[in-house]
């Protein structure tokens, strides 16, 4: 079933956890653009960069214009938020570099996770699949160095379930370390153990990669953004936010 905006298909997962022995199913989620909106995150990194002085002096016209800049959930990456300001990387090349990395920088780092809000329903629909039985994983493409304790931290400060049973933190060692081979390669190592894996991701590279290996695991992509390297497929089940009765609870 390929579903956008509705509840059925995570209504049915709920169905089959309940049905099901504690950890026998395995519900594994992704993170970024996932279960959080980061839209507030690139936003905060890009007011902080326009806000410095050394980048005021030197792109004062730019600054000026990219303080003005909103963040779209569907915003995949500076190109299209910087377009719509009417800059792009052949017109602003020294400035687009700059903005570039120091995105990167605070992107891939604890300091600006405090932002990150969670999808609609996120968290209330995790915590209804644990409290039915389910085992949550939360692997993610974060690195341990650079993420590991604001992703705790976020995970802690917005309520879900975590450091209990039946729950995994998992983040890659390094940043070296492709996302899609290392969410097949845990997940490999971990079906053996549950009845019944379910992997939630928005990114369809990562969601190909684990159907090729793993054809068992069942699919649902978050239609939030993308690379668009890989389009997804059309018989995954898609959804738009995890909004259902559980939110209302």
């Amino acid at each position: 079933m390929s579903t956008t905006r509705s509840s059925t298909p995570l209504l049915e997962l709920a169905r089959a956890t309940q049905a099901a022995q504690p950890g026998e199913v395995l519900m594994v989620f992704d993170l970024d653009s996932t279960l959080f909106d980061l839209s507030q995150r690139v936003q905060a990194i890009l007011e902080d960069f326009a806000d410095r002085a050394e980048n005021r002096a030197r792109f004062p016209e730019a600054c000026e214009r990219l303080k003005s800049v909103k963040i779209r959930r569907q915003d995949w990456g500076l190109k299209e938020p910087l377009a719509r300001l009417g800059m792009t990387p052949t017109s602003h090349a020294d400035f687009f570099q700059s903005v570039q990395k120091a995105w990167a920088q605070g992107f891939f780092s604890n300091h600006y996770l405090r932002h990150d809000r969670p999808l609609r329903g996120a968290v209330e629909f995790v915590r209804h699949l644990h409290d039915l039985g389910a085992h949550i994983m939360y692997l993610t493409g974060r690195d341990v160095p650079r993420m590991g304790e604001g992703t705790l931290q976020s995970l802690l400060q917005h309520g879900f379930p975590h450091s209990q049973v039946r729950t995994d933190l998992v983040l890659k060692a390094t940043a070296h370390h492709d996302d899609a081979e290392f969410k097949a390669e845990i997940l490999s190592a971990r079906a053996p153990q549950h009845r019944k894996l379910v992997l939630f991701e928005n990114e369809p590279v990562n969601l190909q990669c684990v159907e090729q290996r793993l054809p068992q695991v069942e699919l649902v992509w978050i239609d939030s953004c993308h690379s668009g390297v890989v389009e997804p497929a059309s018989h995954w089940t898609r959804i738009e936010d995890f909004d259902g009765p559980w939110a209302k609870a």
